[in-house]
């Protein structure tokens, strides 16, 4: 059960990692004629960027890259890094709090569907539980050292 608990967490650790380093390199590196799209892609609304929003979201690519830094640590050694699991947790959970009270604000402002919506509730809402029920705990990780 051990084994399995830990194979699920770093499964979903590093597609959260993949997910988030791939959208932080998209939204730092590409042109700002790309940005948009991007964010169609990953966010299901295409935000118009310009001059003060793109500068904006060279801000934000770096937050998710560090993000995705953290997540693919944390899958790479869930053991020795166990304290990273609050703040994703918590990370995690504001986000899904997020999404929950700015649903209809999100689809009315952004026209996101109200499945994408649902979607990435219950996304954010599958990610968290999983790691939440098979994070690393202290009795797996001095096993491991």
């Amino acid at each position: 059960v051990r084994l399995m608990k830990q194979r699920f967490f770093r499964l979903t650790t590093g597609i959260a990692a993949a997910y988030h380093l791939v959208l932080g390199m998209a939204l730092l590196l590409l042109p700002v004629g790309t940005m948009g799209p991007v964010t169609r892609i990953f966010l299901g609304t295409e935000l118009e960027f310009g001059p003060q929003m793109s500068m904006i979201g060279k801000f934000v690519s770096a937050y998710i890259l560090a993000f995705g830094v953290m997540l693919s640590l944390l899958c790479w050694n869930p053991a020795r890094l166990r304290a990273l699991v609050i703040p994703v947790l918590v990370l995690f959970g504001i986000r899904l709090v997020n999404k929950l009270v700015f649903l209809t604000t999100i689809e009315e402002t952004f026209g996101v569907t109200r499945g994408r919506s649902m979607f990435a509730v219950a996304t954010l809402a599958v990610i968290f539980a999983v790691m939440a029920w098979t994070r690393p705990t202290a009795v797996n990780s001095l096993e491991k050292l």
